[in-house]
């Protein structure tokens, strides 16, 4: 018998499928729980403040923590979308959350430091989930679609939750245009109050002050982000502004 199966069919076959393969790639990449995730310091530092998808994960903790204690060993898998496993992986994916270090005690993995940021003395990596603090360390939180994570280094673990800021913007303007930004702050158990008294940074542009009612008019001039600042509070969160006609 003949076979009907010319070099150039088998190289365009091969092509299809490796084509079809590769079209099929994302679907599995994106596969996740849509969540954001911030990580600031005490000192206001803001290590990252982005979206991304997580899920399952396997972490081998690399560290005993100098406040925590806890232990090394072998690698555990977190199934689903967990805090622990949202910030290990935000750590493969972003430079400034490296190194990670992760400590393991039979109440779970602990975090000692992020992005080089260790845990000293009576400092404390708190956890709020949606603007309020979690009531679970990180291996206990469960995230759903949507859920916004901070974690958050605290001067001391005898106070460990700030009131938080939560900037409101919009993400397009015109050009040269002023717009209204709003700046609320949350308490520990998430109750929502303007923000009188706050500095919204405007970048390269300087700062505004918030008025009682936490509004602030903010001259837009070009591509930019604002966040917003007050003593004894958590910074903002990013809001990225684009410009058009």
């Amino acid at each position: 018998m003949t076979n009907r199966f010319t070099k150039p069919a088998v190289g365009l076959l091969l092509g299809l499928i490796t084509l079809l393969g590769f079209v099929s790639l994302p679907a599995t990449a994106s596969a996740g729980t849509p969540v954001h995730l911030r990580v600031v310091t005490h000192e206001g530092r803001i290590l990252v403040d982005r979206n991304m998808s997580t899920g399952t994960a396997t972490i081998k903790p690399t560290s005993s923590c100098p406040s925590l204690g806890g232990r090394t060993g072998p690698a555990r898998t977190l199934d689903g979308a967990t805090g622990m496993g949202l910030l290990y992986q935000a750590s493969l994916r972003f430079k400034a959350l490296r190194p990670l270090k992760v400590s393991d005690s039979d109440f779970g993995f602990g975090i000692c430091g992020i992005g080089g940021v260790m845990a000293k003395g009576q400092e404390w990596w708190s956890i709020y989930l949606n603007n309020k603090a979690a009531a679970t360390g990180a291996e206990g939180l469960k995230l759903k679609k949507g859920d916004s994570v901070l974690f958050f280094l605290s001067e001391t673990w005898a106070e460990p939750n700030p009131n938080l800021l939560v900037l409101k913007g919009p993400g397009k303007v015109r050009r040269g245009a002023t717009t209204s930004v709003r700046v609320f702050e949350y308490d520990s158990n998430g109750k929502r109050r303007p923000a009188a008294g706050a500095k919204v940074f405007v970048q390269g542009s300087g700062s505004v002050v918030t008025d009682s009612q936490g509004y602030a008019q903010v001259k837009i001039s070009g591509k930019t982000r604002i966040v917003a600042r007050k003593s004894g509070s958590i910074p903002s969160n990013r809001v990225y502004v684009k410009t058009g006609k």
